[in-house]
């Protein structure tokens, strides 16, 4: 009776172990027919890359450059692209300043890149661009507008010194008035020069409530008197003295 239970229980263990091995089978079988498709998919959609749209003014930035960098980086395909990648390498082209890169399937790569803006002159040897910001050594003094504003102070007073520019040109300018010269010095002295020449002194004491000051005379004297005035000295406490042209 012991032998009969026996056989009884390999016989369950071996229909256990065959009904194992069957789904273990099944499941292998349908692993590799999901990869298969998975890979026969990723083959239709990753299509070679054969067009690249640019689109850019390309003032200072040559087109050379930009294929240059991205050469090397559109070998594979569209679904292989490293974004990120691309983009640093572009980011390192000088005067790039925003780039946006996407992919249009099956095999487009588009570009759109957008250069710094020079507003001003830092210094003998940098511009600074639209939002105060430092972005190129001036390799070519060629190359640089002659018109732009001559900003200077310590390097990282850059982007307050931008600051006190673009809040005096807002101002200055639908009155007739243009700054040609922003200055910082070390000890935290403004001084300003306009573009007939006039110059202001602010000292370094009360710089906003000066500003504010030479505001109002820029409104009330200079835009009617600006080709008599040789300078304005405005770090007195209170009030402020006027130097005519001639005077000595």
């Amino acid at each position: 009776m012991a032998r009969l239970r026996n056989r009884k229980k390999t016989k369950r263990l071996e229909l256990n172990y065959k009904e194992l091995k069957n789904k273990t089978f099944k499941a292998l079988l349908l692993a590799i027919i999901l990869w298969l498709c998975y890979q026969f998919i990723i083959t239709i959609i990753n299509q070679p890359i054969r067009y690249i749209s640019i689109e850019s003014s390309f003032q200072q930035v040559k087109e050379a450059q930009i294929k240059g960098a991205i050469s090397s980086e559109v070998q594979d395909g569209i679904l292989d692209l490293d974004v990120s990648k691309l983009y640093e390498r572009m980011k390192n082209i000088e005067w790039i300043d925003t780039i946006s890169i996407s992919r249009k399937w099956p095999d487009r790569l588009m570009i759109e890149i957008h250069e710094h803006i020079p507003v001003a002159r830092w210094g003998q040897s940098y511009l600074l661009n639209n939002r105060g910001e430092l972005f190129s050594e001036i390799s070519n003094p060629n190359l640089i507008p002659a018109d732009l504003v001559y900003l200077n102070g310590p390097d990282y007073k850059s982007f307050d010194v931008a600051q006190r520019y673009f809040f005096l040109r807002e101002k200055l300018i639908p009155l007739g008035i243009n700054v040609t010269k922003v200055n910082l010095s070390e000890n935290g002295a403004w001084t300003i020069e306009l573009h007939d020449g006039t110059s202001i002194s602010f000292g370094k004491s009360d710089v906003e409530k000066k500003f504010d000051l030479f505001i109002d005379i820029a409104k009330n004297i200079l835009s009617n008197e600006t080709e008599e005035i040789e300078s304005i000295d405005l770090r007195y406490d209170n009030g402020f003295a006027i130097r005519l042209k001639g005077e000595t």
